[in-house]
């Protein structure tokens, strides 16, 4: 079952206010992140967000890979998982359901070059265990370490750089949403 996965943890810092829950085109960016996740074919879709009724880190202070990892704890051997980041509202549903397709062929983890979220992941016992290992033993915190562990595919199928958009600061907020 492929499910899908938004990381909403952020501490919003540089934003001043909480990034989630800004508004884009009627919702909020949670919102938004879920929507895609659903209409590119997510069956369920966690929120991590360590707030009650949202999915909590298992592993607190890991950052995006607590998030990862709480989700990997909840869902099943033989599961798929579509990771995204709440402040990138561009993301395309043709691009994550490509994003998927390339992992499924492989049957392995999937990235894009040079960025680390999105990214497909199979749910094995191997990724687990690499996962948990990466932030128990290691203090490994960034989600590229984690995707190099698991070799993780770079794909090359994107067009369109306007997706890549990320939303951090009042700065990059664009006067359209």
């Amino acid at each position: 079952m492929l499910s899908g996965l938004v990381l909403a943890g952020g501490r919003s810092r540089r934003m001043g206010q909480d990034k989630a829950l800004m508004p884009y085109h009627g919702h909020s960016l949670m919102e938004h992140a879920a929507s895609l996740l659903k209409q590119a074919g997510c069956r369920q879709v966690l929120i991590s967000r360590n707030q009650p009724g949202y999915l909590n880190d298992i592993l607190p202070d890991n950052g995006p890979l607590g998030g990862v990892h709480a989700a990997l704890n909840a869902l099943n051997t033989g599961d798929e998982l579509l990771v995204v980041p709440v402040d990138m509202p561009k993301l395309s549903v043709i691009f994550l359901q490509s994003l998927v397709n390339s992992g499924r062929e492989q049957n392995q983890a999937v990235t894009v070059r040079h960025r680390h979220l999105p990214f497909y992941l199979p749910v094995t016992t191997h990724t687990h265990t690499m996962l948990h290992q990466l932030l128990t033993e290691r203090q490994e915190r960034k989600v590229v370490r984690f995707l190099d562990a698991l070799n993780a595919l770079e794909f090359t199928g994107h067009t369109d750089d306007s997706i890549w958009l990320n939303v951090n600061t009042p700065d990059d907020w664009p006067d359209e949403f």
